[in-house]
């Protein structure tokens, strides 16, 4: 294969392209109250739980591989021996054939990424991180990305829905740091994305961590593409789970039991990114800016 040059779409396994994603991707992209620590973003990859792609800059000159690596995670510990995690069986370490096979993953800058933590128990795919490095934004690396990922995670694993949480942007400012919630809700609703008509907020990232207020719980994908709603039960088993995992517990606080009260009939509405006024605001005040402190 001739040498060729620009970006590659391609699994992110090492410990050394996972910390790359991390420092270079999404630390400048989020907010600190948005983001796991860098230890709890290697261990969840080695554990199986998250899965993460990334564009590549392969060197000029560099010849890529045949195809793509697999995009399966590990469940043994990261970086031993040629720094690939394990395999695991519950769905996010299968080997994945929607990528183009298997073979080495190319050395490179890693200038984007996207993250996505599987739920097998309610057949649900949270698209937790999606950025680009800063000075790389535009092109249609983004869109790219999120679709090669989305391809991958829906042939692989067969979800119920694939979901995306996107900042309320009549609550959340826009800033050169961090990107303008507008326009990311646009290029979600470009690629499909409709909001669930729920009161979201982002759970903290440990017991006693701050919250993120006003955010919008997004599809990017469901089984019924044309339906106007979609099933509750996988959505609360899901929100239930990410919660506990998350916070260490499920908090009995006013925005949680809004929350998932919403969920709690047989099917919740899906709105155009139009119809924000017919969203409830998962507002947060008080104690319920942190999650219980255990």
């Amino acid at each position: 294969m001739p040498p060729v040059s620009g970006p590659v779409v391609v699994p992110l396994r090492s410990v050394e392209q996972l910390t790359q994603l991390y420092r270079d991707v999404l630390s400048p992209s989020f907010p600190p109250a948005e983001l796991v620590s860098l230890d709890s973003f290697l261990a969840d990859h080695a554990a199986g739980h998250l899965e993460s792609l990334g564009v590549v800059e392969v060197p000029d000159g560099a010849t890529p591989p045949a195809g793509p690596a697999a995009a399966g995670t590990g469940s043994g510990a990261a970086g031993t021996g040629s720094g690939e995690a394990g395999t695991a069986s519950d769905g996010l370490g299968e080997e994945s054939t929607a990528t183009g096979g298997t073979g080495p993953v190319p050395t490179g800058r890693v200038v984007a990424g996207v993250v996505g933590s599987w739920s097998a128990e309610a057949r649900v795919l949270l698209v937790q991180y999606l950025a680009i490095a800063p000075g790389r934004r535009g092109g249609g690396i983004g869109a790219a990305l999120l679709g090669a990922a989305v391809a991958a995670w829906l042939k692989d694993l067969h979800p119920v829905m694939v979901l995306g949480e996107v900042e309320h942007p009549r609550f959340h400012a826009a800033s050169e740091a961090h990107g303008d919630p507008e326009a990311r809700l646009r290029f979600y609703a470009r690629h499909g994305g409709r909001v669930l008509a729920v009161p979201y907020f982002q759970p903290g990232n440990e017991p006693g961590a701050e919250r993120v207020p006003a955010l919008l719980l997004m599809t990017l994908a469901t089984e019924d593409p044309e339906a106007a709603s979609v099933p509750a039960a996988p959505l609360r088993a899901f929100l239930r789970e990410y919660f506990e995992a998350s916070e260490g517990s499920l908090a009995n606080d006013a925005p949680t039991r809004a929350l998932l009260d919403a969920v709690s009939g047989d099917r919740v509405a899906l709105l155009g990114v139009d119809e924000l006024d017919r969203v409830p605001v998962g507002l947060l005040d008080g104690s319920s800016l942190r999650a219980p402190a255990g």
